[in-house]
Order: structure tokens, then C-alpha cells, then sequence
């Protein structure tokens, strides 16, 4: 029987702006984005090819990251005190933010990204919710 996990044995943390303090958003997020690393390829099949073929380009990437959750505004560590997107963020010489998610087994994500969104979604009768996004800044990894 295949060993299982879930979301309880997860950790996520992100700096609070760039270059700045990592921070632990596990708590205030209800969903994360794939994370991993995406091989590119080219398709190389001839004319007259009755099947299609790739070839690696040699070219990885992470595709966007999306987080969601209920909007918190607890000072310093909370969504709104990491999500904020400041003027270190839109900086042409920006040194982006780390990002790190470690799972079950102990097996863990790290990469440099760019938060290039944030917003709040307040709902009737509901608690506020948000969603971000970041996007990668240079290769990720697998540890």
C-alpha cells in the first residue's frame, strides 16, 4: 500500500517582500498551485511524420503559482502583511522573494519568484477571501 498525504503535513513560506523575511503562510492558505519544474520542448516532427516528436529545448520553467484563502490582516505574518505588493516588487532590479514549500516527506520546492498579483474578494454573507499569484524569477528546485 502506497504511502499517502495531505494537506496537514505541508509548509509554506514566502518572503515578505523582496529579499525581506521569510514568513510561514500555511496557515491562511486553503489552496497552492502545482509546484514543480516543466520541461520545454519543441516539436521537430518532418513533413511526411505520421506521429508527432520532441525534442527538450534545454529549457526548464515553473509555471505561475496561485495561492487562495481567507484574507488575514494579523500584523507582519498575516496575507495581507506578505501579499502586498510593494514598490521592491515592481522594482526593474527587484531581487524577487523566496519561496518554499516543503511536503509530507520531507521533500521540499524552492524557488525565487515575483508577486504579480493580489487581490481581496469580499463576499456576502461569507468570510473574505484572496488570491495571489506568483511568478518565477529563476530555476526551481527540488531538495
Amino acid at each position: 500500500m502506497p504511502t499517502l498525504h495531505g494537506s496537514s503535513e505541508v509548509i509554506v513560506t514566502l518572503e515578505d517582500s523582496p529579499g525581506g523575511t521569510a514568513r510561514t503562510i500555511t496557515p491562511y492558505l486553503r489552496e497552492i498551485g502545482g509546484v514543480g519544474v516543466k520541461l520545454i520542448t519543441q516539436q521537430t516532427n518532418p513533413f511526411g511524420s505520421t506521429s508527432k516528436a520532441n525534442t527538450p529545448t534545454g529549457i526548464t520553467e515553473t509555471p505561475d503559482i496561485d495561492f487562495g484563502g481567507f484574507f488575514d490582516t494579523t500584523a507582519d505574518s498575516g496575507i495581507k502583511a506578505v501579499f502586498t505588493i510593494t514598490a521592491s516588487d515592481s522594482a526593474v532590479n527587484s531581487v524577487g522573494r523566496e519561496l518554499v514549500v516543503t511536503l509530507a516527506t520531507g521533500t521540499t520546492f524552492t524557488i525565487h519568484v515575483h508577486l504579480t498579483e493580489f487581490m481581496i474578494y469580499p463576499k456576502g454573507d461569507a468570510l473574505t477571501e484572496f488570491k495571489a499569484k506568483v511568478v518565477q524569477m529563476g530555476a526551481g528546485a527540488w531538495s
